[in-house]
């Protein structure tokens, strides 16, 4: 009985001592924000999986529940749940690239291609 209760007692405790939220849950918030940031048109599945990594790796539940709440783009970054450990987003959001007609052009997620 004693082993009993000390195995139940050491699985409560590791479960409750966990504040990872779940794949799901990540994936309604990166959906939110991709919505609030309008970026959802850019948005394509092996990003978004890597995404919902990164947020169960380094996302406490209770930022992932506020991203999730968030009706605003100012709600979201109040969340601590987009950006850098010191919770400021960083990243390039436009520019441009530019090639030859039988090269290739690359940029940002919001860059335009123009050949010379």
């Amino acid at each position: 009985m004693k082993r009993f209760l000390l195995v139940m007692v050491a699985i409560v405790g590791a479960g409750g001592a966990c504040n990872k939220p779940s794949a799901d849950d990540c994936r309604k918030a990166i959906s939110n924000m991709q919505v609030l940031l309008h970026t959802e048109s850019n948005a394509k599945d092996g990003d978004v999986e890597s995404e919902v990594r990164r947020c169960r790796g380094g996302s406490s539940r209770e930022a992932v529940a506020c991203a999730i709440q968030a009706k605003s783009e100012e709600q979201l970054r109040a969340c601590a749940f987009m950006g850098t450990k010191s919770g400021t987003a960083s990243g390039t959001t436009s520019g441009t690239a530019s090639g030859t007609t039988s090269g290739t052009a690359s940029g940002t997620t919001s860059g335009t291609a123009s050949p010379k």
